[in-house]
């Protein structure tokens, strides 16, 4: 029995960890815009607020104390049919991972090993078209470049899905990513994101990765979203190519 509660502790953990990090080094995902004076919060989403009608600012506030993190996303002028935005987030992973660095449940990397201060700003581009009345098709490219105050070593990776990509940039300086996302209207209340992205780590041994994402949102009320989707991922890590299809499931409150 100990030997199962010890690997139900490990398992939990895992799923937060992945959840934490990978929520947080993309807490600039969404592509439109609330408007002016709107906040939204989700278990798992962000804190938005939109600060004007083409400034919104992000933060998941509860954990700021483990990862402080800020993402603010601005919308440009339209281009011809297409609508341009930019979006630039700062990520402190160090707090998280010293809490992480000791031995038993919850260690992920060895106490030997000494976490430096770290920092990540990811700028990305978003254009998006209307193909329909019912659908959009929205390309993103984006940089991140990445500070550690002390060289890492990289024994202290963390080989997880959606983790290992994030934090490679850390080990590396700099990491790039491409992608699609197509969202839909498929009645009244039920909306549809699918998703394709490409995240690279160049000159690093691990430095691809490919991430899709299937997502439902059911308008339970005017203020009131449920989601309800998957996240399939394929990545190179240091003891292989393995693939991972991870559940996703968050509510979202708006006022």
């Amino acid at each position: 029995m100990k030997f199962y509660s010890h690997q139900l502790r490990h398992n939990s953990i895992t799923i937060i960890i992945v959840g934490v990090i990978s929520l947080l080094c993309a807490v600039a995902t969404a592509s439109e815009n609330l408007h002016k004076g709107t906040l939204e919060i989700g278990l798992f989403q962000p804190l938005r607020y939109g600060l004007s009608e083409n400034i919104e600012i992000r933060t998941h506030p509860v954990l700021l104390f483990v990862i402080p993190n800020v993402a603010v996303q601005r919308r440009h002028p339209n281009w011809n049919d297409i609508a341009v935005a930019s979006s630039h987030s700062m990520v402190i992973p160090t707090p998280l991972l010293k809490m992480m660095t000791k031995k038993g449940v919850g260690g992920f990397i060895s106490p030997e090993f000494n976490i430096p201060f770290m920092i990540s700003f990811k700028n990305e581009i978003k254009l998006k078209r209307e193909l329909n009345d019912n659908w959009d098709i929205t390309g993103k490219a984006g940089l991140t470049l990445a500070y550690s105050s002390e060289e890492m070593d990289g024994r202290t990776t963390i080989d997880l899905p959606v983790v290992f990509q994030r934090l490679g940039v850390f080990y590396n300086g700099y990491g790039a990513n491409f992608g699609l996302d197509f969202t839909g209207t498929l009645s009244p209340k039920l909306s549809i994101l699918t998703d394709f992205d490409m995240l690279l780590l160049p000159g690093f041994k691990e430095a691809f990765a490919f991430e899709h994402k299937n997502l439902l949102t059911w308008a339970l009320s005017n203020r009131t979203n449920i989601q309800i989707g998957y996240k399939l991922v394929y990545g190179e890590y240091p003891f292989g190519t393995q693939w991972h299809l991870l559940p996703l499931l968050d509510v979202l409150w708006r006022w």
